[in-house]
């Protein structure tokens, strides 16, 4: 049995020599020189507490009318939202309605405010892609590429609400 064995390791051992060898080949990502450069588009950014304490976060984008995006309030350092809202850009402006916490108004403290775009068809109607090329025509601060090559836009700011 022992010899059985044996014998059978040499001709393992011969069939893994005559496979060819696999390449340890990289993932190509997009080429994200220069999307960051140029003017910015988003280009006001304000947030404002309604009489209730309800936040509210509005400014000027240059991107087309109809353009869909989230605003996201996280506490400094990241993890979940503890506010969010979309919305649709419509004369270059933004405005979110009243966003609250769980349990009604943001404690008056430091937090971590985001924008994102995506341009692709689960977030843009077909007229945005039209206009911005599917994002690909976009230059600015905060504009990346995604893993698939799709543009995105986003930005963060850090500040007391």
């Amino acid at each position: 049995m022992l010899c059985a064995g044996v014998a059978c390791v040499p001709m393992l051992a011969g069939c893994g020599r005559e496979k060819p060898r696999e390449e340890l080949t990289f993932e190509r990502l997009p080429d994200t020189t220069g999307l960051s450069a140029g003017a910015a588009i988003l280009e006001r950014f304000e947030t404002y507490r309604t009489p209730e304490g309800a936040v509210r976060v509005a400014g000027d984008l240059r991107l087309p009318d109809s353009t869909r995006l989230e605003v996201a309030i996280r506490a400094p350092g990241g993890g979940s939202a503890v506010a969010m809202a979309h919305v649709v850009v419509l004369d270059g402006k933004f405005d979110t309605p009243p966003m609250l916490g769980e349990n009604g108004p943001l404690p008056v403290g430091e937090y971590r405010l985001e924008v994102l775009v995506h341009f692709d068809a689960d977030w843009q109607p077909a007229r945005v892609l039209r206009a911005t090329a599917n994002g690909r025509s976009l230059r600015g601060p905060g504009i990346t590429r995604a893993r698939n090559g799709d543009a995105a836009l986003f930005l963060t700011r850090e500040g007391r609400l």
